[in-house]
């Protein structure tokens, strides 16, 4: 459980837009990916054998955490080359990168010509820039490589391989994770039970308005809810396109699919989904369902949760979240689901693997990169460190660990909580305490998922920068406010959209749609 938490601490920051990117583990299918693995790892030692009689490769591999670097780092690194020399001969220099300065410390390395071959890249703009790295031609394309050598990555992604392409060209491929979302209401199965709530009659904004009457008459000092997970979200991010509808935000809400199967590229403010979204959020405030204090408020909702202050808070979610939040917020908590499960190109390209256009190996860097997708003990020395040092086998046969005795997550000397980000996380071990079926679960989900016709399709907002530049601000602005109910939107919202006009939304949005009509042409989407 305590691996859990530090886990969910450090997506926090991320998740801005989701609940964690989850936890560890293999269970069942941990099994059938082991056979797998092995097989798919093995051309990858055969290729290894035929170049043992050269020098190794040196490859250098920078990624993203979220505290400070572990003691046992070198360690682990030294373990792990010595399995890749057999593998694929080459030697790998893990170069760990605090995600405070991530984004800086990779464009410096990029430009400066500092040895890079590997690098996590992403659409989350708090950590990443891969749009402007594939623009500005820093990074490998892969399409030749991934045919020679990434057969193990296609596997595991199927048709997210590509989903990052730009121009047909892929410069990045998905973690295979989480690659979907819900939108949920968390909160404390304690007081559910208290005043006899049923979760599962909880439906719609006048089921949640009666959950919240009864909280905020029977509680004192219990705010009902807050609009996001995070002090920042607002009901337009955490409802906006989820509830009653199936929309996708273009990853950037700058222009969106008000129906995700349809192409048709629309102003969000515009609408009457927002208008009312707005309305809700003023509504519930002035009721006092959510935080009077919400636009200076710095605190997460789980944190609110663990003070006592908070019944629960909005979010996007997966399988495995009630555990998740239950160890973080220190009691049992409840999921109510209020959407659809959606996927869209910014939920699958949040965290990637990418290769440096300087890379002097690209071809075994790919080889290393195809190994993170189908070889378990890659992956697992990558997220786990070394058995009996780091962790010890609670269930062979079920893929199941825990720490070694004595040892807990503050004195490990490797403990990253990021096994979310290294390739196939479905080959990772579970931490004791999460379910077992964890991994079938989570594949399950992501089948399960309303995938957008947009699917891998990245705006490149060059021809509207200046507009771009102007909305953002303006959307920074207003939205906080209106999102969070502490401004009446029959006044404020009008002037927000007169803003956005100014600003030259609508220039940005017929850019937009005049790109994902060419898209849509290409890759032969009606």
């Amino acid at each position: 459980m305590q691996k859990m938490v530090k886990r969910i601490i450090s997506m926090g920051i991320a998740l801005m837009l989701m609940f964690s990117l989850s936890a560890c583990g293999s269970g069942n299918n941990g099994d059938k990916s082991k056979e797998n693995g092995t097989a798919g790892s093995a051309g990858s030692k055969e290729t290894g054998g035929e170049a043992s009689k050269e020098d190794p490769a040196e490859l250098t591999m920078a990624f993203l955490i979220f505290g400070s670097v572990p003691n046992d780092m070198q360690k682990v690194n030294d373990a792990i080359n010595t399995y890749l020399l057999d593998k694929v001969n080459c030697k790998l220099k893990m170069v760990p990168i605090n995600a405070s300065n991530y984004s800086q410390q990779i464009d410096l390395m990029l430009t400066s010509g500092e040895t890079l071959d590997l690098l996590a890249d992403g659409t989350i703009t708090a950590f990443f820039n891969y749009t402007s790295h594939a623009a500005k031609g820093q990074l490998y394309p892969m399409n030749d490589l991934l045919g020679k050598y990434g057969e193990g990555i296609k596997k595991a992604l199927g048709d997210y391989t590509n989903a990052a392409s730009v121009n047909g060209e892929v410069y990045g491929v998905a973690t295979n994770r989480d690659l979907a979302a819900r939108t949920s209401f968390i909160c404390r199965t304690s007081l559910l039970k208290k005043y006899n709530i049923d979760p599962s009659t909880i439906k719609t904004y006048d089921d949640l308005e009666n959950m919240f009457k009864t909280i905020k008459n029977k509680e004192t000092g219990v705010t009902p809810a807050m609009i996001g997970q995070t002090a920042s979200g607002t009901i337009f991010d955490s409802m906006g396109l989820s509830f009653d509808t199936n929309g996708d935000q273009l990853s950037d809400m700058i222009g969106v699919l008000m129906d995700n199967q349809k192409l048709k590229v629309s102003n969000y403010y515009e609408t009457d989904l927002c208008k009312a979204a707005a309305l809700k959020a003023y509504d519930w405030y002035k009721k006092g369902y959510i935080l009077q204090d919400a636009t200076t408020n710095q605190s997460s909702g789980e944190d609110l949760v663990k003070a006592g202050s908070l019944f629960g808070f909005f979010g996007n979610s997966k399988p495995g979240i009630e555990k998740q939040e239950t160890s973080l917020c220190g009691e049992e908590m409840t999921e109510i689901v209020m959407s659809d499960t959606l996927s869209d190109t910014q939920k699958v390209t949040g965290f990637m693997w990418s290769i440096a256009a300087g890379s002097k190996y690209p071809e075994k860097a790919m080889q290393v990169l195809d190994l993170m997708y189908t070889d378990p003990t890659f992956v697992n020395l990558l997220d786990h460190g070394i058995e009996g040092t780091h962790y010890q086998m609670v269930d062979k046969d079920k893929g199941i660990i825990d720490y070694p005795e004595g040892i807990n997550s503050s004195s490990s000397g490797y403990d990253m909580g990021v096994d979310f980000e290294f390739g196939n996380q479905m080959l990772s071990y579970i931490w004791n305490g999460d379910s077992p079926t964890l991994w079938n679960d989570l594949d399950s989900f992501n089948k399960s998922a309303i995938v957008s016709k947009a699917m891998g399709f990245q705006f490149d907002s060059t021809n509207v920068k200046a507009e771009y530049a102007a909305v953002t601000s303006v959307i920074d602005k207003y939205k906080r406010a209106l999102g969070q109910g502490t401004v009446n939107p029959n006044k404020v919202l009008p002037e927000f959209i007169e803003m956005l006009q100014k600003a030259g939304i609508d220039t940005i949005i017929k850019e937009k749609q005049t790109q994902l009509d060419t898209f849509a042409k290409s890759n032969n989407i009606q």
